[in-house]
């Protein structure tokens, strides 16, 4: 499992935006990430179309995002975070100030 956390610049609603983001991707009927389970205001659960596993976002104090990825195989998970990472930068990336990736 890997914890990716996300530093947001100046307070951004930077899961919101992720969140949104998302769900106009699938909408119009492309993206590789579904949402999961549960729809609360705090957190989801995303799984992506070609690889096993999933990502966990919720949001924390001062709109710190913090999102688990975890995979069956060590090669899907560094595919999920390698994937994870990049829509984050494609779609976010202009709100972001920090990015830390923990290791367990």
């Amino acid at each position: 499992m890997k914890i990716v956390e996300i530093v947001p610049r100046r307070r951004a609603p930077l899961y919101g935006a992720l969140v949104a983001k998302e769900a106009a991707i699938r909408k119009s009927g492309r993206g590789t990430y579904t949402r999961v389970g549960r729809k609360t205001s705090g957190s989801t659960r995303w799984k992506h179309k070609m690889y096993k596993g999933s990502v966990q976002l919720s949001r924390g104090q001062a709109e710190i995002v913090t999102a688990k990825v975890r995979a069956t195989s060590p090669e899907d998970e560094r595919r999920l975070l390698s994937s994870f990472l990049g829509f984050v930068d494609r779609h976010s990336g202009d709100q972001v100030d920090t990015i830390t990736i923990h290791y367990r």
